[in-house]
C-alpha cells in the first residue's frame, strides 16, 4: 500500500466539487465525469502522485505476497466517491450515476456564495440540516452488512456495528493522511456513528411518543446494573458532582475517586469553593445493591465514621440503587453530629433525569441513552 500525508485536506476536495458544479452547471446536457474530474483536480491541485496513494479495501483482503495492483484501490477515487455523496446529501448534484446534473435551485442558493476548505466548524454553512451524515450512514450500512455473519447471529448487535462500522473510509483515511487521519473526515465518522447509535441505542424497550424515542427508567436501571462497582462509584460521582453546580454555578468544583479496599467507606470526595474561605466537602460511599438489599443502619454509622463531625462543613452522601431499612432513615433523621444525606434508587433516578447524567436531549422534551457516557466508565 502507498501512502503520503500529501493528499489536499477533504475539506479542499469537498469544496472543489461545489466550485466545479458552480463552474460547470451551464452545460446543456449536464457535466460529464470527465469535465467534472478534470476541474476538482485542477481547484485541488491534484498531482499524479496523489492518484497514485492507494489502500487494501478491509472488505476484500489480499495476501502479503499478492502483488496484483488490481486488488488495490485509489485513495482519490474513494475520496471523490464520497464527495459525490455530500453533494447530493447538500443538494448540489441530482445525479452521480452518468452526468451529473447540477440543481443550484432555491433549496440550495446558499452554496453559491460558498468558497472556503469545509472543516468542522463551518460544515453547517453548506448542511444546516445534517443530512450529509444521513447519506453516509446509508454508505456505511451497505459496507456494515457483509456476508460474515451467520444466519442464526444478530446482525444489529452494537458491538459489532462499532467495530465494522467505516472499516474502508477508516483505511482510506489513515493511508491518504496518516494514523491522525482528516480532521473532517474524522468528524464525519464519529458524528455519523453517533446520530445512529442514538436510534439503534434505543430501539428496543422503548416508549414512542409523538414520534420520538423516549428514556424509560428501566433502560437507566439496566445500565447502572451493567456498571462495575467501581464504575458506579464514578457515576455517583457525576451526578452529586452535576447536582453541587447546579445549586452554585460560580463555585470551584474538585472532584476526587478514593474508592479502594480498607477505604473506611468513602468512595470519592467532592470539594466545593464558594469564595472568601467558605469551603464544603462531600463524602460520598455508593453502594450498588439490588432491589431488597436496602442499607441497614449499621451501614451508615460506619460511614458517618469516616468523615469529620462538621454539620456546617463536611457532609455525607449515601447512594444506593436500593433502600434504606427503616432503622437507617430514623437513625439518619435523628443524627445531630453529622451531615448526612441519602439517595435511594429513586432518588438516583431523579437526579440522572434532571441534570441529565448518561442521557441527552434531542428534542425538547425527549431524553434518549447517551451510550458512550457509560462505555466511558467502564474503562475505569
Amino acid at each position: 500500500m502507498k501512502g503520503s500525508s500529501d493528499m489536499p485536506p477533504f475539506g479542499d476536495i469537498l469544496n472543489a466539487g461545489i466550485q466545479a458544479v458552480k463552474q460547470l452547471c451551464n452545460r446543456t446536457n449536464g457535466i460529464t465525469p470527465k469535465a467534472f474530474d478534470k476541474k476538482v483536480e485542477e481547484i485541488t491541485g491534484i498531482t499524479g502522485e496523489h492518484l497514485k496513494i492507494s489502500f487494501v479495501n478491509p472488505e476484500f483482503p489480499i495476501h502479503a505476497d499478492d502483488e496484483d495492483e488490481d486488488m488495490v484501490d485509489s485513495c482519490y477515487a474513494y475520496l471523490t466517491e464520497i464527495m459525490l455523496s455530500c453533494l447530493v446529501a447538500i443538494g448540489a448534484i441530482k445525479s452521480e450515476v452518468f452526468n451529473i446534473e447540477a440543481n443550484l435551485g432555491q433549496s440550495s442558493i446558499h452554496l453559491i456564495p460558498f468558497n472556503s476548505s469545509i472543516t468542522p466548524e463551518n460544515l453547517i454553512q453548506i448542511d444546516p440540516f445534517g443530512k450529509i451524515y444521513f447519506w453516509l450512514a446509508g454508505d456505511n450500512f451497505a459496507n456494515y452488512r457483509h456476508s460474515d455473519v451467520s444466519s442464526n447471529a444478530y446482525q444489529s448487535n452494537l458491538d459489532r456495528f462499532d467495530s465494522k462500522s467505516f472499516r474502508v473510509l477508516r483505511e482510506v483515511n489513515k493511508a491518504a493522511y496518516g494514523e491522525k487521519g482528516d480532521l473532517l473526515i474524522n468528524h464525519l465518522i464519529s458524528e455519523t456513528m453517533r446520530r445512529t447509535s442514538v436510534f439503534m441505542n434505543n430501539y428496543a424497550n422503548v416508549i414512542a411518543a409523538n414520534d420520538h424515542v423516549k428514556v424509560t427508567p428501566k433502560m437507566i436501571l439496566d445500565e447502572v446494573f451493567h456498571l462495575t462497582p467501581l464504575q458506579f462509584e464514578h457515576l455517583c460521582l457525576n451526578v452529586v458532582e452535576a447536582s453541587l453546580k447546579r445549586e452554585d454555578p460560580n463555585a470551584i468544583f474538585t472532584a476526587k475517586h478514593t474508592g479502594q479496599s480498607n477505604d473506611g467507606g468513602i468512595d470519592g470526595i467532592i470539594t466545593q469553593d464558594c469564595g472568601s474561605g467558605d469551603i464544603h466537602t462531600y463524602y460520598i460511599q455508593a453502594k450498588q445493591y439490588s432491589e431488597g438489599n436496602n442499607i441497614s443502619n449499621r451501614e451508615l454509622r460506619n460511614f458517618v465514621g469516616g468523615f469529620t463531625p462538621d454539620i456546617n462543613c463536611h457532609h455525607g452522601i449515601f447512594i444506593t440503587t436500593s433502600d434504606f431499612t427503616k432503622p437507617a432513615l430514623d437513625y439518619a433523621q435523628n443524627l445531630n453530629s453529622h451531615s448526612l444525606i441519602l439517595i435511594n434508587q429513586i432518588a438516583l433516578l431523579d437526579l440522572m433525569l434532571e441534570h441529565e447524567i448518561g442521557l441527552e436531549k434531542v428534542q425538547t422534551e425527549t431524553l434518549v441513552m447517551n451510550k458512550s457516557f457509560f462505555k466511558k466508565l467502564r474503562k475505569h
